[in-house]
């Protein structure tokens, strides 16, 4: 099982919508994925599960899962958390107490860092792909994600804020999986081409990512598809509706990398 973690440091980014994409084409490309949601806000959660405004997740969550095994010291089984979307698709959803559960989690764990991967450890053979959704931040989920990652994906705005949060959290993966760790790569979303003052303000930093060779040729344009499929609880990139989406396209392309280089 190959596991891809999508995160940055900023919000509004797009990493749910990424993270929602990839899943999506790489199920619809045969593959067996799972989809764990480690955002507390549970975007990705509702909108596979197609919940309405203010309706909860109904169940077992992941949440659950993390309370039996971090607080109660019992041992439990990660499936009953399962949620089947499609034949392809399941989800192992977020809930909002993963929130306050932060703390918890590192100072109940022994090995705190190698929490999800021992839970997600049993179902390594049932599964080709195991996406994760994480939060605008660096909290304990996502230093987990970045433990366990076999490929970390950065979405990131063309601008200034977008590229400080890859300023902060690039530096959490050195240190985490060490300097020689290289499976980290940044690709642009809401790209606007026309945009150009600030394309030329923050030039010498996007040049810098450029150097390091992990920028991807892949730049999400500014698609209302994207809102309007989010609205319409459809599915952007196998929806026959989305079919003429620059974005869908784009998405498509790096989806087929993701298949040509880590599988």
């Amino acid at each position: 099982m190959q596991t891809i973690s999508v995160m940055n440091a900023k919000g509004g980014v797009a990493k749910t919508t990424t993270s929602l994409c990839i899943a999506s084409y790489l199920a619809s490309q045969g593959k067996k994925v799972l989809f764990m949601d480690l955002d507390p806000q549970a975007n990705a959660s509702k909108t596979l599960l197609q919940l309405e405004l203010g309706e909860a997740v109904s169940g077992p969550t992941l949440y659950d899962v993390l309370y039996t095994v971090v607080i109660e010291k019992r041992k439990t089984t990660v499936s009953k958390a399962l949620k089947t979307i499609t034949s392809n698709l399941d989800l192992l959803p977020a809930h909002q107490n993963m929130e306050p559960f932060k703390d918890a989690m590192k100072s109940h764990s022994r090995r705190p860092l190698d929490v999800l991967k021992l839970l997600v450890k049993p179902l390594v053979a049932q599964y080709d792909f195991l996406i994760m959704d994480c939060p605008a931040d660096l909290s304990v989920y996502v230093e987990n994600a970045i433990e366990m990652s076999d490929l970390i994906l950065l979405p990131t705005t063309f601008d200034l804020y977008g590229l400080d949060g890859l300023a902060l959290v690039i530096p959490v993966i050195n240190e985490i999986r060490g300097d020689d760790f290289e499976a980290y790569r940044v690709f642009y979303t809401l790209y606007n081409s026309r945009a150009t003052r600030i394309q030329q303000k923050i030039g010498r930093y996007a040049d810098h990512l450029e150097e390091m060779e992990k920028v991807l040729p892949f730049k999400i344009p500014i698609d209302q598809s994207v809102k309007n499929s989010q609205a319409d609880a459809k599915d952007l990139i196998t929806d026959s509706m989305y079919r003429n989406s620059r974005a869908r396209n784009e998405y498509t392309s790096l989806g087929n990398y993701i298949l040509e280089n880590w599988s």
